[in-house]
Protein backbone atom coordinates (compact mmCIF):
# COMPACT_ATOMS: atom_id res chain seq x y z
CA UNK A 1 0.00 0.00 0.00
CA UNK A 2 3.31 2.26 -0.52
CA UNK A 3 5.36 4.07 1.08
CA UNK A 4 4.74 6.89 2.72
CA UNK A 5 2.91 6.84 5.86
CA UNK A 6 6.03 5.49 8.04
CA UNK A 7 8.32 7.36 6.81
CA UNK A 8 5.96 10.69 7.66
CA UNK A 9 5.62 9.64 11.00
CA UNK A 10 9.79 9.13 11.16
CA UNK A 11 10.21 12.77 9.55
CA UNK A 12 7.37 14.10 12.12
CA UNK A 13 9.47 12.41 15.20
CA UNK A 14 12.61 13.56 13.99
CA UNK A 15 11.50 17.30 12.86
CA UNK A 16 10.24 17.68 16.45
CA UNK A 17 13.85 17.16 17.95
CA UNK A 18 16.46 19.60 18.19
CA UNK A 19 18.78 18.83 14.78
CA UNK A 20 22.29 18.59 17.33
CA UNK A 21 20.09 16.14 19.32
CA UNK A 22 19.41 14.15 16.41
CA UNK A 23 22.45 13.93 15.07
CA UNK A 24 24.57 13.28 18.49
CA UNK A 25 22.16 10.67 19.86
CA UNK A 26 19.76 9.75 17.38
CA UNK A 27 16.40 6.76 18.12
CA UNK A 28 17.15 5.30 21.31
CA UNK A 29 17.68 1.39 20.75
CA UNK A 30 14.58 -1.05 21.70
CA UNK A 31 15.08 -2.35 24.88
CA UNK A 32 13.21 -4.91 27.66
CA UNK A 33 10.69 -7.52 26.53
CA UNK A 34 7.00 -7.76 25.78
CA UNK A 35 5.39 -10.44 26.88
CA UNK A 36 2.47 -11.60 24.65
CA UNK A 37 -0.28 -14.27 25.13
CA UNK A 38 0.11 -16.25 21.36
CA UNK A 39 -3.44 -16.95 21.48
CA UNK A 40 -4.68 -13.36 22.01
CA UNK A 41 -1.77 -11.42 21.76
CA UNK A 42 -3.10 -7.43 22.85
CA UNK A 43 -1.43 -4.81 24.16
CA UNK A 44 -3.82 -1.40 25.54
CA UNK A 45 -3.00 1.68 24.60
CA UNK A 46 -4.07 5.20 24.72
CA UNK A 47 -4.32 8.35 22.16
CA UNK A 48 -5.37 10.52 23.84
CA UNK A 49 -8.27 10.37 26.16
CA UNK A 50 -9.40 7.38 23.46
CA UNK A 51 -8.43 3.90 25.08
CA UNK A 52 -7.51 1.50 22.31
CA UNK A 53 -7.45 -2.51 22.33
CA UNK A 54 -4.46 -3.34 19.73
CA UNK A 55 -3.86 -6.96 18.45
CA UNK A 56 -0.12 -7.06 18.12
CA UNK A 57 0.53 -8.82 14.29
CA UNK A 58 3.07 -10.20 13.17
CA UNK A 59 2.26 -9.46 9.39
CA UNK A 60 0.87 -5.90 9.59
CA UNK A 61 3.19 -3.05 8.30
CA UNK A 62 4.71 -0.06 10.63
CA UNK A 63 1.27 1.31 11.51
CA UNK A 64 -1.93 1.05 13.76
CA UNK A 65 -4.64 0.02 11.37
CA UNK A 66 -7.78 0.59 13.03
CA UNK A 67 -11.23 -0.32 12.44
CA UNK A 68 -13.71 2.72 11.33
CA UNK A 69 -16.26 2.93 14.91
CA UNK A 70 -12.58 3.12 16.71
CA UNK A 71 -10.90 5.77 13.93
CA UNK A 72 -14.24 7.86 14.39
CA UNK A 73 -14.17 7.65 18.04
CA UNK A 74 -10.59 9.45 17.48
CA UNK A 75 -11.85 11.77 14.87
CA UNK A 76 -14.57 12.93 17.69
CA UNK A 77 -11.72 13.32 20.61
CA UNK A 78 -8.45 13.87 18.96
CA UNK A 79 -5.30 14.05 20.83
CA UNK A 80 -4.48 18.03 20.45
CA UNK A 81 -5.13 20.45 17.58
CA UNK A 82 -3.09 18.97 15.50
CA UNK A 83 -4.33 15.83 15.03
CA UNK A 84 -6.52 15.29 11.72
CA UNK A 85 -7.00 12.36 9.00
CA UNK A 86 -6.51 12.92 5.39
CA UNK A 87 -6.70 10.62 2.66
CA UNK A 88 -4.09 8.32 2.09
CA UNK A 89 -2.50 6.11 0.16
CA UNK A 90 -5.19 2.90 -1.56
CA UNK A 91 -5.02 -0.38 0.05
CA UNK A 92 -4.79 -3.32 -2.81
CA UNK A 93 -6.44 -6.49 -1.43
CA UNK A 94 -6.47 -8.59 -4.39
CA UNK A 95 -7.76 -6.85 -7.27
CA UNK A 96 -10.19 -4.68 -4.77
CA UNK A 97 -9.13 -1.02 -4.37
CA UNK A 98 -9.49 0.20 -0.55
CA UNK A 99 -9.31 4.05 0.09
CA UNK A 100 -7.89 5.16 3.04
CA UNK A 101 -7.72 8.01 5.87
CA UNK A 102 -4.39 8.58 8.09
CA UNK A 103 -3.36 10.68 10.48
CA UNK A 104 -0.15 11.23 12.52
CA UNK A 105 -0.88 10.19 16.36
CA UNK A 106 1.13 10.34 19.57
CA UNK A 107 1.20 7.41 21.88
CA UNK A 108 3.28 6.28 24.61
CA UNK A 109 5.15 2.20 24.29
CA UNK A 110 7.79 1.23 26.74
CA UNK A 111 7.88 4.16 28.00
CA UNK A 112 8.86 5.94 25.13
CA UNK A 113 6.30 9.27 23.43
CA UNK A 114 6.05 8.30 19.97
CA UNK A 115 4.64 9.72 16.64
CA UNK A 116 3.05 6.76 14.57
CA UNK A 117 0.71 6.45 11.16
CA UNK A 118 -3.03 5.77 11.83
CA UNK A 119 -4.43 4.46 9.35
CA UNK A 120 -7.90 2.79 8.46
CA UNK A 121 -9.69 1.96 5.32
CA UNK A 122 -13.39 2.18 5.70
CA UNK A 123 -14.36 -1.42 6.46
CA UNK A 124 -13.52 -3.64 9.46
CA UNK A 125 -9.76 -5.08 9.62
CA UNK A 126 -9.74 -6.80 13.26
CA UNK A 127 -12.72 -8.47 15.10
CA UNK A 128 -12.70 -8.25 18.86
CA UNK A 129 -10.28 -5.64 18.78
CA UNK A 130 -9.87 -1.64 17.90
CA UNK A 131 -7.24 -2.51 15.21
CA UNK A 132 -4.31 -3.97 14.63
CA UNK A 133 -0.37 -2.65 15.43
CA UNK A 134 2.64 -4.06 13.65
CA UNK A 135 5.63 -5.83 15.44
CA UNK A 136 8.14 -2.66 14.03
CA UNK A 137 6.47 -0.43 15.91
CA UNK A 138 7.35 -1.90 18.84
CA UNK A 139 10.42 -0.53 20.86
CA UNK A 140 10.95 -3.32 22.61
CA UNK A 141 13.80 -5.87 22.08
CA UNK A 142 12.32 -8.58 21.89
CA UNK A 143 8.87 -9.53 21.35
CA UNK A 144 7.73 -13.15 22.62
CA UNK A 145 4.17 -14.58 21.50
CA UNK A 146 3.79 -17.58 23.99
CA UNK A 147 1.40 -20.52 24.28
CA UNK A 148 0.91 -21.55 28.04
CA UNK A 149 -1.19 -24.66 26.72
CA UNK A 150 1.07 -26.33 23.78
CA UNK A 151 2.83 -28.93 23.78
CA UNK A 152 6.50 -29.14 24.31
CA UNK A 153 8.31 -27.85 20.98
CA UNK A 154 10.10 -30.44 18.91
CA UNK A 155 11.58 -28.44 16.55
CA UNK A 156 12.63 -24.84 15.98
CA UNK A 157 13.21 -22.64 12.93
CA UNK A 158 14.91 -18.59 12.72
CA UNK A 159 14.22 -16.57 9.91
CA UNK A 160 15.29 -13.21 8.36
CA UNK A 161 12.54 -10.62 8.72
CA UNK A 162 12.33 -8.01 6.07
CA UNK A 163 9.71 -4.93 7.59
CA UNK A 164 8.64 -4.22 3.70
CA UNK A 165 6.59 -0.68 3.59
CA UNK A 166 4.45 -1.86 1.24
CA UNK A 167 3.65 -5.47 2.61
CA UNK A 168 4.77 -5.50 5.92
CA UNK A 169 7.25 -8.00 7.36
CA UNK A 170 8.06 -11.27 5.20
CA UNK A 171 11.07 -13.42 4.98
CA UNK A 172 12.71 -14.76 1.53
CA UNK A 173 12.52 -18.64 1.43
CA UNK A 174 14.48 -20.10 -1.84
CA UNK A 175 12.00 -22.81 -3.69
CA UNK A 176 14.90 -24.34 -6.43
CA UNK A 177 16.19 -21.92 -8.73
CA UNK A 178 13.62 -19.03 -7.39
CA UNK A 179 12.38 -17.93 -4.31
CA UNK A 180 9.21 -16.76 -2.30
CA UNK A 181 7.79 -14.71 0.12
CA UNK A 182 6.57 -15.88 3.48
CA UNK A 183 4.20 -13.83 6.00
CA UNK A 184 2.86 -15.57 9.46
CA UNK A 185 -0.38 -14.74 10.76
CA UNK A 186 -1.39 -15.81 14.50
CA UNK A 187 -5.17 -14.45 13.40
CA UNK A 188 -5.82 -16.08 9.57
CA UNK A 189 -7.60 -19.75 9.91
CA UNK A 190 -5.61 -21.30 7.03
CA UNK A 191 -2.64 -20.80 5.05
CA UNK A 192 -2.76 -19.29 1.58
CA UNK A 193 -0.45 -18.17 -1.39
CA UNK A 194 -0.98 -15.85 -3.86
CA UNK A 195 -0.98 -16.54 -7.62
CA UNK A 196 2.62 -15.89 -8.14
CA UNK A 197 3.83 -18.02 -5.45
CA UNK A 198 1.32 -20.98 -6.25
CA UNK A 199 2.66 -21.20 -9.81
CA UNK A 200 6.68 -20.90 -8.36
CA UNK A 201 5.80 -23.79 -5.96
CA UNK A 202 3.75 -25.66 -8.65
CA UNK A 203 6.57 -25.74 -11.18
CA UNK A 204 9.17 -26.76 -7.97
CA UNK A 205 6.68 -29.34 -6.43
CA UNK A 206 4.79 -30.96 -9.30
CA UNK A 207 1.25 -29.22 -8.05
CA UNK A 208 -1.92 -29.82 -10.28
CA UNK A 209 -4.61 -27.05 -9.66
CA UNK A 210 -8.48 -28.05 -8.73
CA UNK A 211 -11.49 -26.15 -7.79
CA UNK A 212 -11.42 -24.11 -4.68
CA UNK A 213 -14.69 -22.07 -4.34
CA UNK A 214 -13.24 -18.52 -2.38
CA UNK A 215 -12.14 -17.46 0.64
CA UNK A 216 -12.43 -14.72 3.25
CA UNK A 217 -9.27 -12.06 2.60
CA UNK A 218 -8.33 -8.91 4.47
CA UNK A 219 -11.00 -6.38 5.80
CA UNK A 220 -13.78 -8.94 4.73
CA UNK A 221 -12.85 -9.29 1.61
CA UNK A 222 -13.99 -12.35 -0.56
CA UNK A 223 -11.60 -13.49 -3.19
CA UNK A 224 -11.57 -16.69 -5.78
CA UNK A 225 -9.10 -19.69 -4.85
CA UNK A 226 -8.09 -22.88 -6.15
CA UNK A 227 -6.88 -25.96 -4.49
CA UNK A 228 -2.99 -26.94 -5.45
CA UNK A 229 -1.89 -30.12 -4.98
CA UNK A 230 1.64 -31.12 -5.01
CA UNK A 231 3.05 -34.30 -5.98
CA UNK A 232 5.48 -34.51 -3.19
CA UNK A 233 5.15 -32.17 -0.33
CA UNK A 234 5.98 -28.79 -0.40
CA UNK A 235 8.41 -27.79 2.05
CA UNK A 236 7.51 -23.89 3.00
CA UNK A 237 9.42 -22.23 5.99
CA UNK A 238 9.43 -25.05 8.42
CA UNK A 239 6.41 -26.84 7.42
CA UNK A 240 5.31 -28.94 4.85
CA UNK A 241 2.46 -29.01 2.70
CA UNK A 242 0.35 -31.59 0.73
CA UNK A 243 -1.76 -28.83 -0.45
CA UNK A 244 -2.58 -25.41 -0.33
CA UNK A 245 -5.30 -22.44 -1.54
CA UNK A 246 -3.95 -20.01 -3.98
CA UNK A 247 -5.35 -16.86 -4.91
CA UNK A 248 -4.73 -17.54 -8.35
CA UNK A 249 -6.02 -14.33 -9.54
CA UNK A 250 -3.88 -12.20 -7.26
CA UNK A 251 -0.48 -10.92 -7.82
CA UNK A 252 0.36 -13.24 -10.18
CA UNK A 253 2.68 -11.02 -12.63
CA UNK A 254 4.05 -13.70 -14.92
CA UNK A 255 4.41 -16.32 -13.45
CA UNK A 256 2.10 -19.17 -14.87
CA UNK A 257 1.12 -22.40 -13.63
CA UNK A 258 2.80 -25.67 -15.49
CA UNK A 259 0.43 -27.62 -18.13
CA UNK A 260 -0.91 -30.34 -16.41
CA UNK A 261 0.72 -33.59 -17.55
CA UNK A 262 -2.91 -35.59 -17.43
CA UNK A 263 -4.90 -32.77 -19.79
CA UNK A 264 -1.96 -31.55 -21.98
CA UNK A 265 -4.16 -30.67 -24.84
CA UNK A 266 -6.85 -28.59 -22.50
CA UNK A 267 -7.09 -24.72 -23.99
CA UNK A 268 -7.42 -22.18 -21.40
CA UNK A 269 -9.53 -19.12 -22.08
CA UNK A 270 -8.14 -16.19 -19.96
CA UNK A 271 -9.77 -13.27 -19.50
CA UNK A 272 -8.14 -10.48 -20.49
CA UNK A 273 -7.64 -8.03 -17.37
CA UNK A 274 -4.55 -5.66 -16.59
CA UNK A 275 -1.41 -7.68 -15.66
CA UNK A 276 -0.76 -6.75 -12.23
CA UNK A 277 2.19 -7.20 -10.55
CA UNK A 278 3.87 -10.32 -8.95
CA UNK A 279 4.21 -10.29 -4.72
CA UNK A 280 5.10 -14.27 -4.61
CA UNK A 281 3.98 -14.82 -0.89
CA UNK A 282 2.67 -17.44 1.20
CA UNK A 283 0.92 -16.52 3.86
CA UNK A 284 1.54 -19.38 7.08
CA UNK A 285 -1.43 -19.41 8.86
CA UNK A 286 -3.21 -21.18 12.12
CA UNK A 287 -3.81 -24.60 10.61
CA UNK A 288 0.26 -24.82 11.09
CA UNK A 289 1.13 -22.14 13.68
CA UNK A 290 -1.40 -23.43 16.33
CA UNK A 291 1.25 -26.01 16.41
CA UNK A 292 3.98 -23.33 18.17
CA UNK A 293 4.68 -22.89 21.41
CA UNK A 294 6.39 -19.74 21.04
CA UNK A 295 7.17 -17.11 18.46
CA UNK A 296 10.14 -14.88 19.25
CA UNK A 297 10.79 -11.82 17.60
CA UNK A 298 14.60 -10.23 17.76
CA UNK A 299 14.14 -6.91 16.76
CA UNK A 300 17.74 -5.57 17.18
CA UNK A 301 18.32 -8.86 14.67
CA UNK A 302 15.18 -8.95 12.75
CA UNK A 303 14.76 -12.27 13.32
CA UNK A 304 11.64 -14.28 13.89
CA UNK A 305 12.30 -17.36 15.60
CA UNK A 306 9.38 -20.45 15.63
CA UNK A 307 9.47 -22.88 18.22
CA UNK A 308 6.79 -25.71 17.42
CA UNK A 309 5.59 -29.63 18.03
CA UNK A 310 4.05 -31.90 15.95
CA UNK A 311 4.59 -33.24 12.33
CA UNK A 312 5.82 -30.17 9.86
CA UNK A 313 2.87 -31.63 7.57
Amino acid sequence: MGVGPARVALLLVLAALPATAVAERGPPPPTGELLLDMADPVIAVRIGEVALRLRVALDQKRLIELNPDAAERLRNRPPNGRFRFESGLEGLVGRETLPSIEAAAPITLNRREMLVTVASHGRPCCHGVDGEIGIGLLPYATIRFVRADASPPERSATFLIDDDDEHGPQTRLAVGRQSILVQFSLERKDSVATGSAGAILAREYGGRLSDGGTMIAAFGIERPIARLRFARPAAIGTFDYSSLPVRTADFAGGEAFPVDPGEPDDIVVRKKIRQQQAWPVVSIGRDRLDRCSEAQYDVLARQLTLRCAGPRG
